[in-house]
């Protein structure tokens, strides 16, 4: 059996992955399977998930996808490099072929070039001396790229869907050195809005930013939603979607947690903060100074924004910060994945993934929360679950999504 996987956030689901997951299901063959190690509760954004992990999960399973399991926090809301290498171990452990993605030019000899740039010596003195002068550090990246890779590369490239790409690159090298086998990559041109566009255009896939931002202004009319929401998604997903709007359980609403961000850190220390994954930077005396300037919650965050920190740099340190994440912890592997959603076909294959691994005590798919495996991911898994539980409309009891059991499709 052909496995193809992807590395994704669905957040929400939308009718571009649905076509990703179509051409999946095309390199997996008509026997083949699709698997999905999606983000959880936070995403790379550095903020909550706009629904919870089940529900985005489902809308997958509707759209395409055979087996859904947890990229989990802390990997799922780290910067590319982690992001990247958690979702790729994951897959690699689950004997995953080909690791298929999406990015604006679908061309994989530019990014493998960018790659090896990036790992070029040269890259890194190239990167802070930029950042150094100024250069935002997203900005500078990409710059750093482009003048250090020894093939000439395009205007605009890498944008920031290709410097994930890049990442899944470089990480699928690692993983190949770690285990002596890691998946082929596969790129996919991206179709329809820019990332961050905040409009729909009719008869272009949408992007994820516009839904959310209607799913949130709509949500209180779920008849004027779904007219809205026609065609954006495949209508299974839309449907399941659309009930978990009426049962009151999306959206998520996570600038909730702003308000305790900006009263914990008017009480830290700069110096006590610098331990934290995101912190270094001079990060940590900025936000610090902003807690105690600023009156309100939402000052607070806007007067963080600057060149050389982008929003998501900054939400991941206000959320590592307050959670203990710090490098390290990111850059130890996942030692398990969550089952979220599967259909026949999907668990039929992780029954047999089971026996053959049943003697390998490295790497565990667990079906129940509950059931995780003592240690530092579970410990921080429960300690992100204590705040994403508090952006649900109806805020939930810490430890809610322990209880859950995986959606099962015949």
């Amino acid at each position: 059996m052909h496995v193809s996987g992807v590395i994704c956030e669905f957040n929400p689901f939308h009718s571009g992955h649905a076509y990703l997951l179509s051409r999946m299901r095309e390199l997996a063959g008509e026997d083949g399977l699709v698997v999905c190690a999606m983000s959880g509760r936070f995403v790379q954004r550095g903020e909550a998930a706009f629904a919870d992990p089940y529900l985005r999960a489902e809308t997958a399973l509707a759209g395409g996808a055979d087996l859904v399991v947890e990229l989990p926090f802390p990997w799922s809301a780290g910067s590319a490099e982690h992001f990247a290498a958690a979702g790729v171990e994951i897959l690699t452990k689950l004997g995953v072929d080909s690791l298929v993605f999406g990015s604006e030019r679908g061309d994989l000899t530019l990014l493998s070039a960018a790659a090896e740039a990036v790992d070029s010596p040269l890259f890194g003195g190239t990167y802070a001396d930029m950042c150094n002068a100024g250069m935002g550090t997203a900005t500078a990246y990409a710059e750093a790229v482009r003048w250090v890779c020894s093939t000439p590369l395009p205007e605009g490239f890498p944008d920031s869907n290709e410097l994930l790409g890049i990442a899944y690159l470089r990480a699928l090298k690692m993983a190949q050195a770690a285990h002596g086998f890691a998946p082929e990559a596969h790129t996919v041109t991206r179709l329809g809005a820019g990332y961050n566009t905040d409009t729909l255009t009719e008869g272009e896939y949408p992007s994820a930013t516009a839904l959310r931002a209607l799913i949130r202004e709509a949500a209180c009319d779920p008849v004027a939603l779904e007219a809205i929401l026609e065609g954006t998604m495949p209508a299974e997903s839309l449907s399941v979607l659309l009930e978990s709007v009426r049962r009151d359980e999306a959206p998520l609403e996570g600038g909730r947690l702003m308000e305790f961000f900006h009263t914990y850190y008017r009480l830290q220390s700069p110096v006590d903060l610098e331990k934290y994954a995101e912190w270094g930077g001079g990060i940590a005396s900025h936000i610090c100074r902003r807690a105690k300037e600023e009156a309100t919650a939402e000052g607070f965050f806007t007067s963080l924004r600057t060149r050389q920190f982008t929003d998501a740099r900054l939400r991941r340190a206000l959320l590592f910060g307050v959670l203990g994440v710090t490098e390290s912890d990111l850059r130890v592997m996942p030692a398990y994945t969550t089952l979220l959603a599967a259909n026949s076909r999907g668990r039929a294959y992780l029954k047999e993934w089971r026996k053959t691994h049943r003697e390998d005590g490295s790497f565990a798919v667990v079906t129940k929360p509950a059931d995780t495996p003592e240690g530092r991911q579970r410990e921080l898994g429960e300690l992100g679950d204590s705040l994403f539980t508090l952006c649900f409309p109806a805020p939930r009891p810490a430890g809610d999504m322990m209880k859950r059991s995986p959606v099962i499709y015949p």
